[in-house]
């Protein structure tokens, strides 16, 4: 009868084996604990820093400074900017005696603007609550230029309502369109004869646009273009309807 013996066997030693050792903590670590921080992180600058700052722009007429400098409001022309090539040291008189009213009112019909604020001779350059008549244009109604300027973001967070967005749109402006001016409690109707796009340096708030001697009252509207960008300014001009 032959010799039986026991078969031999081999047991793998795993006390170094990353993948089959039973517990390898710094394996698992990087697996698992690792990946999940960096999950979770994502997670959270996405909601703070896109998610919450596009219900804010899509949903609020007035914008927090802390949605604005978030990545969403940076990327999209929220974030703080101004005029800077319009110099209101260097102004011209106003050509009117009387009391000059603190504001008037701007309506777009083809935009959905509707009585927009703006400030008369604006010493502001970044205006957030209005928008800003340039200091010492003309003023509406006036024979000369009067200058209105204001910020655009990228048009899909355009609301007529919101300030740093209110000329998100004004490039669907076309030649023929109107728009009006409420001064003084009177109702002022330009037609747009003409848009141009400028470099900021060209930009003169206090050019005519129209021979002085024809004495007409006309309009500018400008803000920065492509909307969301500050590379060039748009510019739309209108002419007072008789």
């Amino acid at each position: 009868m032959p010799f039986l013996t026991e078969p031999k066997r081999y047991l793998k030693d795993t006390s170094n084996d990353p993948i089959y050792k039973s517990v390898n903590y710094h394996f698992y670590f990087k697996s698992r604990v690792l990946s999940g921080l960096l999950m979770a992180v994502g997670f959270l600058v996405l909601g703070t820093q896109v998610i919450l700052p596009l219900v804010f722009f899509k949903t609020q007429d007035q914008v927090s400074k802390q949605a604005r400098e978030s990545m969403l409001g940076l990327a999209t022309g929220f974030g703080d900017f101004e005029f800077a090539e319009l110099d209101t040291q260097q102004t011209a008189p106003n050509q009117e005696t009387n009391e000059i009213p603190k504001f008037f009112f701007l309506s777009i019909p083809k935009l959905g603007i509707k009585d927009a604020l703006v400030e008369t001779n604006s010493l502001n350059l970044s205006p957030e609550n209005s928008l800003g008549h340039y200091n010492g244009s003309a003023l509406p109604g006036k024979p000369g230029n009067a200058f209105i300027y204001g910020h655009s973001v990228l048009p899909w967070f355009f609301n007529p309502r919101n300030y740093r967005t209110i000329f998100s749109t004004l490039g669907d402006l076309q030649t023929g369109d109107t728009f009006s001016i409420k001064y003084r409690g009177k109702e002022l109707e330009y037609k747009i004869e003409s848009k141009e796009l400028l470099s900021p340096d060209n930009v003169d708030p206090l050019g005519d646009f129209k021979p002085s001697y024809l004495n007409e009252s006309t309009a500018t509207l400008m803000t920065c273009w492509p909307a969301g960008t500050k590379t060039k300014r748009l510019l739309v001009r209108g002419v007072l309807v008789d």
